[in-house]
């Protein structure tokens, strides 16, 4: 039986920004001499994240409202609209993805506390727990002292219990 070697040769060959520019052209809807070299290097500058004025200075032009107006002009908004787009991807995180992360979170717990919190978040991920329905008695207190000469029932009484509150029911 023969065996077949298949070698693959690892890109490592780096291809000059302005010749991927040059490439794209057709693909921005603009021909080759629509833009300048100096455009092309505001284009290339400003797409890879610099700001204007900054990709202005290092593009040549001498002011930065020079470097604005240029990356005004149709053309050279039309090839900074498709690198954006290019660069744009849509982001798809969803729940599995979450339950994922937790599950990895888990594992690399190195406390309880870390663990209990990852299972709380699960928990809160998957809807296992609904909502708190306790019921909750806001009180207002306007003297400490006046609350101090109170009994126990009218204690309970402010807080919406019955007097039997405290005392244990058996079954």
């Amino acid at each position: 039986m023969k065996v077949e070697k298949r070698h693959t040769l690892e890109s490592s060959i780096e291809v000059d920004p302005h010749t991927t520019l040059k490439a794209d052209l057709p693909f921005m809807g603009l021909t080759v001499g629509e833009l300048t070299v100096q455009q092309e290097k505001l284009v290339l500058l400003i797409s890879s994240g610099m700001s204007v004025s900054a990709a202005g200075r290092g593009s040549g032009y001498g002011t930065s409202s020079a470097a604005l107006s240029a990356a005004k002009l149709p053309a050279v908004q039309k090839a900074i609209d498709y690198y954006r787009e290019q660069m744009r991807e849509e982001v798809k995180f969803e729940r599995a993805n979450a339950h994922s992360m937790y599950m990895e979170a888990y594992s690399a717990s190195a406390t309880a506390t870390e663990m209990k919190n990852t299972v709380d978040s699960l928990v809160k991920l998957h809807n296992l727990v609904g909502p708190d329905n306790a019921t909750q008695v806001n009180i207002n207190i306007n003297n400490e002292k006046q609350l101090e000469r109170l009994t126990d029932e009218e204690l309970l009484k402010i807080a919406g219990k019955d007097t039997s509150y405290l005392e244990p029911q058996g079954d």
